[in-house]
């Protein structure tokens, strides 16, 4: 028998991450609310007609209909355009509150979120549901923002919530930066009272040694000497931090296994016992354990390449493009692939680092194209200006271009980890990796028409070539 709610107390929560819904879905049950969700705002939009809940709360980027398009819709019901709807997002562009006030939103909460501030917000638009209802008067405006034209149709109330949990948004970074200016004025004060004491006393000492040349002469010598021994101590201290960081994350390792072998024992011994609802929880436990272990891993990769030293030599980078592609032949051998792969010039370089890149790279492809019927990945190099621009293009799912920015952060993801694995450090590895080598990277994509990411090296880093096209067939 379905559940009767009450519709004064039921709010929808639309998140495609299962861990961030449970953690949003107990803070709201445990204050009284009772609650329903959804993966996507498809699947939402349904659910809102269906259930006709008093407060949608819906993060922004989703697959198939993001929260911007989900309060659009809905704003466009005249059977749903009076339930308001919170934004949780982790952007911070200010173009963001713009995008929220053109489809309809009332109130945004950026993450990570404080369970007051949440309930707070919650609490305001509950109370002031019943004034929403009657302010039916609306105004059109067109807006030109940070380069782009904007069309704002909203109620007079629903502006004012939305422009006030900005305004929310704003005082609490005031507080976090006027804390933050207190600390560092304080550190700089400490700072100047030691150079001052530390200069008066280098003034008393070379005031006493004036009267001697010899005596000058030996206490630049010896100033040069702590120079030397500071500068040395300071290279010491930065090897130490990133030793540290990689000895943290190593040292995750353990307890996590440990973690994840007791959950799955649990499972085993306890699984006849269980309802199916906590058997899910310990299934979620084991699967979140794994994917932090792939993380960890990943961030000991991607520390190590700050530690290690460059081998730099001159690299035949169309063999390195082959021994690539000669690796990924089990995964590829029984697909349908349709291989354009340009001559690469030679390049200075570490060997080891720049076959990172094009592993990364052209594993990403291969993922990416991984549900095309008929796969096409090109990989070439043009030049331009005093430098080589590589690239590696495909036919796969491709990207959102509002989002390329964050494609090469570390832990960025731009798919659910259901469709496509992976931990999201493989794009950060390949901007490090060209960064040292004097290089940039960027990606240029449209989804479900594929992507292309490049990246470039130096010209003093490249030999002159002659352009041509290369047929690949890999190793038996």
């Amino acid at each position: 028998m379905k559940k009767a709610w009450d519709n004064n107390k039921k709010i929808l929560i639309v998140e495609d991450s299962p861990t961030q819904a449970e953690q949003l879905k107990y803070i709201l049950e445990k204050h009284g609310y009772e609650v329903v969700s959804a993966e996507n705002g498809r699947e939402a939009f349904a659910r809102i007609k269906d259930e006709k809940p008093f407060l949608v709360i819906s993060d922004i980027m989703m697959p198939e209909m993001d929260g911007y398009a989900l309060c659009a819709k809905m704003r466009k019901d005249d059977t749903l355009k009076n339930i308001p709807l919170i934004l949780l997002t982790s952007l911070s562009d200010p173009i963001d509150v713009i995008r929220g006030l053109e489809c309809g939103a009332n109130n945004f909460i950026t993450k990570p979120y404080e369970e007051k501030s949440l309930l707070s917000r919650i609490n305001y638009l509950k109370a002031n549901l019943e004034i929403r209802k009657d302010s039916n008067a609306e105004m059109g405006i067109n807006v030109y923002f940070l380069g782009k034209h904007f069309y704002i149709t909203a109620e007079r109330m629903q502006i004012l919530d939305l422009l006030l949990s900005t305004y929310e948004n704003a005082y609490q970074q005031n507080l976090e930066l006027t804390k933050l200016k207190s600390q560092l004025t304080q550190l700089a004060e400490e700072l100047e009272a030691k150079v001052e004491e530390r200069t008066a006393d280098l003034s008393n000492e070379i005031d006493k040694r004036m009267q001697k040349e010899e005596e000058i002469q030996r206490l630049n010598k010896e100033l040069e000497q702590r120079v030397i021994k500071r500068t040395t101590q300071l290279e010491a201290a930065n090897k130490e931090l990133e030793a540290f960081s990689y000895s943290v994350s190593h040292d995750l390792r353990a307890p996590l296994r440990h973690m994840a072998g007791f959950t799955e024992l649990l499972k085993k011994q306890t699984s006849l016992h269980l309802d199916e609802k906590s058997i899910s929880y310990l299934n979620t436990i084991i699967s979140a354990a794994k994917q932090m272990t792939d993380l960890i891993d990943d961030l000991l990769a991607f520390s190590r390449l700050g530690r290690s030293d460059m081998k730099k030599d001159t690299v035949d980078l169309s063999f390195l493009v082959k021994e690539v592609l000669n690796e990924f032949q089990p995964e590829t051998r029984e697909r349908d692939i349709a291989w354009k792969i340009d001559h690469l010039p030679n390049a200075t370089g570490d060997n080891s680092l720049l076959k990172l890149v094009f592993v990364n790279l052209i594993s990403n492809a291969l993922k990416f194209t991984r549900n095309c019927k008929r796969a096409e990945i090109e990989i070439g190099t043009v030049s331009e200006n005093n430098e080589m621009i590589f690239f590696i293009k495909d036919n796969g799912v491709g990207f959102d271009m509002q989002y390329s920015d964050k494609l090469f952060g570390v832990f960025q993801r731009l798919h659910r980890q259901e469709e496509f694995e992976g931990t999201g450090i493989g794009l950060a590895n390949v901007r490090r990796i060209i960064n040292r080598h004097g290089g940039r990277t960027w990606a240029e994509g449209k989804v479900g028409e594929g992507a292309t990411f490049y990246f470039t090296l130096p010209r003093q880093q490249t030999e002159d070539y002659k352009a041509t096209t290369i047929d690949y067939r890999p190793k038996d």
